[in-house]
């Protein structure tokens, strides 16, 4: 049902488009085309290489390739499905334990830290945008109907997401968040469940203890990692920024700041919603009517289009990944070597 609404409102979102002229646009841009991959391949290689900066800290060496590899087949899965988000992430641990060698625990906390940086950075990747989009974000807000709210309502947005973060790094650091969320599993009613959790509370323990010593012995690598995460936000809007110039829309790049890390806010939170389909479109058509854009339904149309081009092409990329890897890991078999590896495959997810 989610998925029918989700689409709806993507249809909707270009129906109100004279597909005629969206199609002339595409064609315009003919082999160029291929700009608008581009920007997302750097996206997901910075992500890589702050996730590998994380990892370094938590002593788990993988090649830079073999990770890249994994962040592409598991961001398949995440665009794919109705929730892929934690599918993704409970495949990340499962290709780092039984790919890599690298122990569950270890795995998830990388993960859990790398949470807490992208969440923080997203904060001030918003602050960053209300600081230098000013004029665009009062154009937009006018276009609302209240000349002072867009600004205000980014900086709200990016402070709370940067105490998110410092929160969590509170927690990680002086708590016991694995435990907890142990404690609570255990009071889930299905039997199955309460045993499987039973089996592995000392993988549940072992996270707090990964992520609390990369925390205070790892910090110059983890702002590194979070130098990295940050870089990728800006190639997302330096996305926007490219696909916008092929279909004829020739904003600045503070412009499209003004913009697009809401429109990313917004996607992050319906996490639900497959590549966030329909909510991340009509926030788009929304932005490029604000900014007072000639023919903005039109072109509009044609950037979101372009938009989900890309996306497939990089899912099918990401299953492909996948299935190789998947056949080459059942062929060869699994490389951990290591007792700690060994003792951790069994509660791999």
């Amino acid at each position: 049902m989610l998925l029918v609404f989700s689409v709806g409102l993507f249809v909707r979102v270009v129906w109100k488009a004279d597909l005629s002229t969206v199609g002339k646009l595409l064609g315009q841009i003919g082999r160029l085309a291929v700009l608008a991959v581009i920007p997302y391949g750097l996206t997901v290689l910075a992500d890589t290489a702050g996730w590998r900066a994380v990892l370094l800290g938590l002593e788990a060496r993988v090649a830079f390739w073999r990770l890249l590899g994994v962040r592409l087949s598991t961001e398949a899965v995440n665009l794919s499905f109705p929730g892929g988000a934690g599918l993704a992430e409970g495949l990340k641990v499962w290709f780092l334990s039984e790919r890599f060698g690298v122990p569950v625990a270890r795995g998830t906390a990388s993960l859990t830290v790398k949470k807490a940086l992208q969440i923080g950075t997203q904060g001030i990747y918003l602050l960053v945008a209300a600081a230098v989009s000013g004029p665009w974000l009062r154009q937009l807000s006018a276009s609302l109907g209240n000349v002072g709210l867009l600004r205000p309502l980014v900086v709200g947005i990016g402070l709370f997401l940067c105490l998110v973060a410092a929160g969590m790094v509170a927690v990680l650091l002086y708590g016991q968040l694995a435990n907890g969320l142990w404690s609570l599993l255990l009071r889930m009613p299905w039997e199955r469940m309460k045993t499987w959790v039973k089996e592995r509370q000392a993988t549940f323990l072992q996270i707090d203890v990964e992520a609390r010593g990369a925390l205070r012995s790892h910090v110059p690598g983890l702002t590194v990692a979070a130098a990295w995460i940050l870089v990728g936000w800006f190639m997302e809007a330096a996305e926007s920024w490219v696909i916008l110039r092929l279909v004829g829309v020739e904003l600045p790049y503070g412009a499209v700041l003004a913009f697009e890390p809401v429109v990313s806010f917004v996607r992050s939170v319906a996490f639900f919603i497959p590549a966030g389909l329909g909510i991340q479109d009509g926030g788009y058509m929304a932005a490029l009517r604000g900014m007072g854009i000639a023919e903005a339904t039109d072109r509009a149309a044609a950037f979101v289009l372009l938009k989900r081009f890309k996306e497939v092409l990089w899912i099918a990329l990401g299953w492909v990944v996948y299935l190789a890897t998947r056949r080459r890991g059942d062929s060869a078999g699994t490389p951990a070597t290591t007792e700690a590896s060994r003792s951790a495959a069994p509660g791999a997810p």
